[in-house]
């Protein structure tokens, strides 16, 4: 078969995209209603995301609240080798198969000046357990006994080793019982963090905090009070910075990254981060039945090409389902590099061949069709799916692609009406060597499931000696791998605009999305 060159057309078409989103006029509208700060100790920062309310309980909020706004902390902390330290816990033990000690920092007040103790950690995460069920599958509490003033006992519902890493996820941020009214109702975020919830419009999202004199820790920093302005429209992130408007904007249109970084005022920062770009097959459909057909997909798509030209460098070349950095990635499996002739063979031994010279691979009288969907929150998404209907074209496969909100794109995914689906993951939402695969393989949306693997995570879960754990990790890595029913087509990047205002901004690969920590100054 003749292989149609339509790869090069389709990256031109996909940045001719991008490059017209950024000049759309709902991003101008959305610019032009926020507010901006004029006080030169208020460090302004959009957040990628629409914020309704600032009940920890909802995983945006919890993301804002303790990555950006720094109001909220969480028991313990990954620092930016993966490695778990203490925050508002001093140290923790494993008592019992299902039960854990936490020491707590006895010298930590919340804002309204009321104690910080195992007596409001209990209420606090027995509350999330209860109001938040991704909390509840993720930390597998099922209750908090007070041992002394402060020292919490946590009983899990099952056997677990990876307590820790599960209440460093945003999740699990510490907020007062005074957070509540007399009803339950939840009316403010009154935390421990360097700053205190000060303002909230819940129409628009914005949230002010200000300085919190009574801080435990050493901060050094003149910022004395934080914007966060949300912005879910990434083309308006990029003009709010270039106007002035805001600060720090992460997730920016690569079709706007060249006009930033010529910008006098404006730096742009790009990180490597514990996140990924993924296919998932539809295995509920006969076409993916096939490890044939689901390999030889993979081998159509230039992954180098995706990274470098696609996504302007952004990112990375994956050398297994894990950014490299993590101590437990298995980078020693196969990666199914770009061979397209490969790729026509395996569908071949499939049955898929151009039987009508038509240019498109059939099979039984029906032509290889596929729909792709993806959502529209991550940058690299629609610019993904596109040149990979331009590689898929090139061996004969009709191709559509989607892209739409992430509700929408869940639904379709629930209703099974999808043949792939693009997604974007966060790897170590919690540092551990089983959350990933557990989230993404064990407990997948699109009907992948393999015992081995199941086996593989639920030990690796259940023993205590890390290099057991990561080894075990390593080995259910390889089999999902060889597998191949998902897969990690690249790894993400995260992109910053900074002003040229800002100073001491560090970046935390293992954080949900970005941190900014409390250090990150105004010049």
């Amino acid at each position: 078969m003749k292989l149609k060159k339509y790869v090069g057309f389709m990256l031109a078409a996909v940045l001719c995209v991008s490059a017209l989103a950024g000049c759309s006029s709902s991003s101008k509208k959305e610019t032009e209603t926020t507010t901006t700060e004029t006080d030169g100790k208020t460090l302004r920062i959009a957040f990628p995301d629409m914020v309704t309310t600032t009940d920890p309980a909802n995983v945006s909020s919890a993301t804002m609240l303790k990555e950006v706004a720094g109001v909220c902390e969480t028991l313990v902390y990954a620092d930016s080798d993966f490695k778990l330290q203490p925050m508002l816990a001093t140290e923790w033990e494993q008592t019992g198969d299902t039960t854990w000690e936490f020491k707590l920092r006895d010298d930590v007040t919340f804002h309204d000046g009321t104690k910080f103790n195992a007596d409001a950690v209990k209420w606090c995460l027995e509350r999330e357990r209860d109001e938040n069920s991704a909390f509840k599958g993720s930390t597998f509490i099922d209750s908090v006994d007070v041992v002394d003033e402060y020292t919490i006992r946590i009983n899990t519902t099952q056997p677990t080793t990876e307590l820790p890493a599960a209440l460093s996820y945003v999740g699990t941020t510490i907020v007062a019982p005074t957070s509540v009214d007399e009803n339950g109702d939840f009316v403010k975020a009154i935390g421990t963090g360097y700053f205190m919830q000060t303002d909230f419009d819940v129409s628009s999202g914005k949230f002010v905090c200000e300085k919190y004199d009574g801080y435990w820790g050493d901060v050094n920093t003149s910022v004395t009070s934080r914007v966060i302005i949300c912005m879910k429209d990434s083309s308006a992130r990029s003009l709010a910075l270039q106007n002035g408007e805001v600060d720090i904007v992460s997730d920016i249109p690569f079709s706007d990254l060249e006009t930033l970084a010529n910008s006098e005022n404006i730096k742009v920062s790009k990180f490597n981060t514990a996140r990924t770009y993924l296919y998932e097959y539809n295995m509920n459909k006969p076409v993916f039945q096939d490890e044939k057909v689901r390999k030889a997909l993979i081998y159509a798509i230039n992954k180098e090409e995706i990274v470098n030209d696609v996504l302007l460098g952004v990112g990375g070349v994956p050398e297994g389902m894990l950014m490299n950095d993590i101590p437990w990635a298995n980078t020693d499996v196969d990666t199914y590099d770009y061979d397209p002739d490969k790729a026509v063979e395996l569908l071949a031994e499939a049955g898929y061949t151009d039987t009508d010279g038509d240019g498109y691979l059939d099979k039984d009288g029906e032509k290889l069709s596929l729909r792709i969907i993806t959502f529209t929150k991550r940058p690299g998404c629609q610019l993904i799916v596109q040149a990979t209907q331009g590689y898929f074209a090139n061996i004969g496969i009709d191709t559509s692609v989607e892209v739409m909100e992430w509700t929408a794109m869940a639904e379709d995914v629930a209703s099974g009406n999808y043949d792939m689906v693009l997604n974007s993951v966060a790897s170590c939402y919690m540092p551990s060597p089983t959350y990933y695969l557990n989230t993404v393989y064990v407990n997948s949306d699109n009907g992948y499931h393999n015992d081995k693997v199941d086996e593989l995570v639920a030990e690796s879960l259940a023993v205590s000696d890390m290099d057991q754990k990561y080894e075990l990790s390593k080995e259910a890595q390889a089999v999902a791998q060889e597998d191949a029913g998902i897969y990690t087509v690249a790894l993400y990047g995260a992109v910053f605009g900074l002003s040229d205002r800002v100073t001491n901004f560090d970046y935390n690969a293992a954080a949900h999305d970005f941190i900014v920590p409390y250090n990150t100054d105004l010049a």
